[in-house]
């Protein structure tokens, strides 16, 4: 694990500033740069199941963007029309852009967020997300930072916490498909009176309950509003509501390059997981027994267990180690997760290595486990897993939580 220091070290060699003068700078150089080889697109929002949640220890909110993109149950009212028209025609508008802009509100404030797909555009790569109060969140080299300028202090941990597991594509209509009620609404926008597709939708994950609305342009096709909540029926004010988007074919990497002025100083954050997914872990007849197993011992059962259930397409056993997952019905399991006709479905095990960060919930410890698979293309991938450790009348087990952060492709 890096030290303090070493992240430090780190991130004194990337030469970008936070002024709103070198902002300024930078916008200039991208519009100059995009204006003869980048091709744009302007609309409202980003698409349906891409997730913005607002948390930090250090400030009441900072943006992170989905880790598992994905939507359980579709919520329609009265008036509605089959969602193939605007998904289908959404994917094909969307697709050729590698990155985007998006502008939005959150309680308290404002953000922009800068974001490129990798090069096969299958997931993020780089993520910026600067806020109107002056803090910042970035992704660089596997990790996560996240700067907060009224303490002086960049938090960070080692693994990518923003970002996109699935970019813009096939993929996303797939999982909207596989809902068991795939419907939106057919509607007006109040200001233009142009027609607009209206998306419903809402999901528990392994980031808590949360809820969307997002709309369609029905002339362009793409999704030109987005609202979040993290809850299931879209209770109280949205955690973030983004109201511009700009798609590019590409962004430079001068806009991904951070840096932070002064001598902040550096911690790392805590491993957690949300209060609302502990109720689905809490059922003494899911995982497994870890008695007479150290930690270590456990955590890599119960890991590989779960990876040996994907690879298998054992339903069964998944729902067992995983309990979060039967919160999602089978077909969206096995086109969504399990993927057996897919180049990316999980064929091999490489390697389940040592814990490399603990923490806990009031379930009892937790532990990140990383590791190596292979998928059926032959990529190697490397994940962290977060096991649960829970104590039922004397009696102990674990089962796993989640993924921590996005795979990453190492070949």
């Amino acid at each position: 694990m890096r030290s303090a220091e070493e992240i430090k070290k780190l991130m004194k060699n990337i030469p970008i500033h936070t002024s709103r003068q070198r902002d300024d700078e930078v916008l200039d150089e991208v519009l100059n740069a995009l204006e003869t080889s980048k091709k744009t697109r302007s609309a409202g929002i980003e698409p349906s199941v891409w997730r913005i949640i607002m948390t930090s220890k250090a400030s009441k909110f900072i943006a992170a963007m989905i880790v598992v993109g994905i939507v359980v149950s579709f919520f329609a009212s009265e008036k509605l029309i089959s969602p193939t028209w605007a998904l289908e025609d959404a994917i094909e508008a969307l697709k050729g852009y590698g990155a985007v802009h998006v502008v939005g509100a959150f309680p308290g404030g404002t953000a922009e967020i800068w974001m490129r797909a990798n090069e096969a555009r299958t997931h993020s790569t780089d993520v910026v997300v600067k806020g109107s109060h002056g803090a910042i969140t970035w992704s660089q080299d596997g990790s996560t930072y996240h700067y907060e300028p009224s303490l002086n202090t960049i938090y960070y941990e080692e693994a990518l916490t923003i970002g996109l597991a699935q970019w813009l594509g096939p993929e996303l209509l797939e999982m909207l498909s596989v809902a068991d009620k795939a419907e939106v609404v057919r509607g007006k926008d109040p200001v233009t009176g142009r027609g607009r597709v209206m998306l419903i939708c809402s999901m528990i994950d392994v980031h808590g309950p949360q809820s969307w609305i997002i709309e369609f342009d029905m002339a362009s096709k793409l999704p030109v509003a987005f609202k979040q909540w993290q809850n299931m029926d879209r209770n109280g004010p949205p955690s973030f509501d983004a109201f511009k988007v700009t798609y590019y074919e590409d962004l430079p990497d001068s806009l991904f390059d951070v840096s932070i002025p002064g001598d902040p100083m550096y911690v790392e954050k805590d491993l957690t997981i949300p209060d609302e997914t502990l109720g689905s872990l809490s059922n003494p007849k899911h995982g497994l027994s870890t008695e007479g197993m150290t930690q270590q011992e456990a955590a890599e059962k119960a890991v590989r267990t779960m990876y040996q259930a994907l690879i298998d397409l054992d339903l069964d056993q998944l729902k067992n180690i995983c309990p979060l997952c039967n919160n999602w019905g089978d077909e969206f399991l096995r086109k969504v997760i399990l993927r057996p006709d897919k180049e990316d479905h999980i064929a091999e095990i490489v390697e389940i290595g040592q814990i490399s960060k603990t923490g806990h919930s009031k379930l009892g410890p937790i532990v990140a486990v990383p590791t190596v698979y292979r998928r059926e293309n032959g990529t190697k991938v490397a994940q962290k897993m977060i096991v649960q450790f829970r104590d039922f009348g004397g009696k102990s087990s674990c089962v796993v939580h989640g993924p921590y952060g996005l795979p990453r492709e190492l070949e």
